[in-house]
Parts: structure tokens; sequence; C-alpha cells
């Protein structure tokens, strides 16, 4: 809200500020303060410039990792994908993926093993 205050300059503020500049830097010396300024605002401006490139391709850089790495492990959304909810299948419904790779048939269960009774021989 502060920084509002302060670009918020009516036409009187402006005045008083530009008359206490003159007096204090005198009639020779506002055009060496207003090329100072405008100097300060070229660096700061040429400053944030770099900034701003900089991050870009920072950015690129990481996007570009990012590709390379879903290339080399072939990962890619399929065009028909729904969130997976993190709830198990009950026992009541069947399972719609195939267990096995290929589409291999699962080996049967095997039998369980039975105790002969004590009373056998």
């Amino acid at each position: 809200m502060s920084v509002l205050l302060f670009l918020d300059v009516s036409g009187g503020e402006l005045l008083v500020v530009l008359l206490f500049v003159l007096l204090f830097f005198g009639s020779k010396g506002v055009p060496e303060v207003a090329r100072t300024m405008g100097r300060a605002l070229r660096q700061f401006r040429d400053a944030s410039a770099d900034v701003q490139h900089e991050m870009e391709k920072g950015i690129s850089d990481v996007k570009k990792g990012f590709d390379e790495q879903r290339k080399a492990f072939q990962i890619e959304p399929p065009e028909h994908a729904q969130p997976q909810s993190p709830a198990r299948p009950s026992a009541m419904q069947p399972s719609t993926e195939d267990p096995t790779p290929d589409g291999e048939q699962p080996a049967p269960p095997a039998a369980p093993e039975v105790a002969p009774a004590e009373g056998a021989k």
C-alpha cells in the first residue's frame, strides 16, 4: 500500500520537489542530476532484462531436459487417461486389467495339500 501512496504524486507536490532540486543543485547541476538519473534507470532496466533472460534460459533448459527424459523413458500419457482412484477394487468387482504381460494365460492355482488323518496308514 505504501508503494501506491508513493506513486500518487500530484502536480503541486511535483513542483515543490523540482523547486528543491533546483535550489539544492543549482541551474548548472540539474542537467547533470537528470543525466545521472537517466543512466541509473537505464542500468536498472538492462539488469532486469538480463535477469529475465537468464530465468527464461533456465526454464527452457529444464524443460528441454524434461522432454529428453520423457523420450528416454518413453513416458506418454494415454489420450483417454483418467485419474486413478487410490482405493483397491473389491473382491466383488472383476479386474479389467490383464494381470500378465503380453496376454499370456496365468498359471492355475496349485491344489492345497491335505494332511493325512491320524488314524489312517
